[in-house]
């Protein structure tokens, strides 16, 4: 994978690898499950590291989803929901076990707040880096739920809400989380939140708080999803040394050359290798013995981690408002140095609105290669239809192909 630029990796776990609260014997509970509420009291690390985790393991198979319903991936094996995803015939409910996780993540981030309040009483928990640590995860949890689907459950109320209301939801969440992190004096949790929040304000397209938030976020920061040995199902479901069930979609075979090591899209400005896009193609065939199998590259170990959000992704939300208020020049300023640590050379500076969103879609495309984000985008920005109506594939057709998972979602995306 390739690391992002002096990354400074604020790393979340999963079941119970403890990172941030240097919680030394907890790492040898081998069945957290097995522990009883009693023995949580004394161990609430471990309650915040469980609930930041039930977050972090569905990111993987998220993004592959993601992957197929976009124009990243298509489906190299037999399986009927793969193929059905990649043809566009889904119900809607393909994610509803991912959805289903995050909204017990929001329960049991409830149950833990409750937790800290009885153990440590209100006052100190309302300062603890443990609550910083739920809070966060909680805002986490409304924002993937509300840019993956149309409407979901929400919490408290346990009332099904619009895309809409859970973005909204989440910048409130992530703005109590940065207060308390404040509080707690942990900033890598206050910039996380941050981050988060930049994210959030930018699917709700609150363009001035987007750029704001994402100009504070530090060159190098990065929270990623991370997964012990043997968990990263991207790898172990859709890389050249594993399962072969979905690669990369025929649309981008040209720009990608045959070989016996990893290689780089080609920059389609360009021509130039991108190494942003790290492939690999070496003349195999997927898992269904007959469709050219091209692998990402970005994970190639079974404990990669997933970026979730970091500095080049606030770059892109900065270039993206500058872009939205027409300062063309200042937006491609910032997507030019994106590009200038992988040695691509400079866009020139665009002369309308159209050819501005045009670069921001690439560079996003580039710079959040498998992080999930390309459906987000094709969504928003109205492009569903028309991108895979340009392919002239009977098998894909853009009409009526969802842009988001649920019931009642609208084919297409919002213009």
């Amino acid at each position: 994978m390739k690391p992002l630029a002096n990354a400074t990796a604020m790393k979340a776990v999963l079941v119970a690898a403890l990172v941030t609260c240097g919680c030394g014997d907890l790492l040898t509970v081998s069945d957290p499950n097995r522990i009883t509420g009693d023995e949580l009291d004394s161990q609430l690390p471990l309650v915040a590291n469980g609930v930041e985790a039930s977050f972090h393991e569905e990111i993987d198979v998220w993004v592959v989803y993601q992957a197929l319903l976009a124009d990243v991936y298509q489906s190299t094996d037999t399986s009927a929901t793969l193929k059905n995803i990649d043809f566009g015939r889904v119900s809607g409910h393909e994610l509803g076990s991912i959805g289903n996780a995050w909204t017990r993540t929001l329960g049991t981030a409830r149950d833990a707040e409750e937790r800290f309040a009885r153990v440590l009483g209100e006052a100190e928990a309302a300062s603890s880096p443990l609550t910083a640590q739920v809070r966060l995860t909680v805002g986490l949890a409304e924002l993937y739920l509300g840019m993956t689907f149309c409407e979901w459950y929400a919490l408290p109320a346990d009332a099904i809400v619009s895309d809409r209301q859970l973005l909204l939801q989440a910048e409130r969440t992530l703005t109590d989380a940065m207060g308390v992190a404040r509080l707690a004096e942990r900033p890598d949790y206050e910039t996380a939140a941050r981050a988060a929040r930049a994210q959030a304000h930018l699917l709700l397209e609150h363009w001035s708080g987007a750029e704001s938030d994402a100009s504070a976020i530090p060159a190098g920061f990065s929270y990623a999803a991370v997964f012990p040995l043997d968990a990263n199902r991207i790898v172990q479901l859709s890389s050249r040394h594993h399962h072969r069930m979905a690669g990369l979609m025929y649309k981008w075979w040209p720009l990608i050359e045959t070989g016996d090591e990893p290689g780089f899209m080609m920059d389609p400005w360009t021509g130039r290798p991108d190494p942003r896009i790290p492939v690999f193609h070496a003349g195999e065939l997927g898992d269904d013995m007959e469709t050219p199998y091209y692998s990402q590259w970005k994970y190639d170990a079974l404990d990669d981690e997933i970026p979730l959000v970091h500095s080049d992704l606030m770059r892109l939300i900065v270039a993206e408002a500058k872009g939205r208020a027409g300062d063309y020049a200042g937006a491609t300023g910032i997507l030019n140095e994106l590009r200038m640590p992988v040695g691509l050379p400079a866009h020139a500076t665009p002369s309308n609105g159209g050819a501005m969103a045009e670069l921001v879609l690439w560079e996003r495309f580039a710079e959040l290669f498998m992080e999930g984000q390309r459906l987000i985008d094709l969504h928003r920005f109205g492009l569903m239809r028309d991108v895979f109506e340009a392919l002239e594939d009977p098998a894909r057709p853009g009409e009526g192909r969802p842009s988001k998972w649920g019931s009642g979602c609208s084919a297409g995306g919002a213009k």
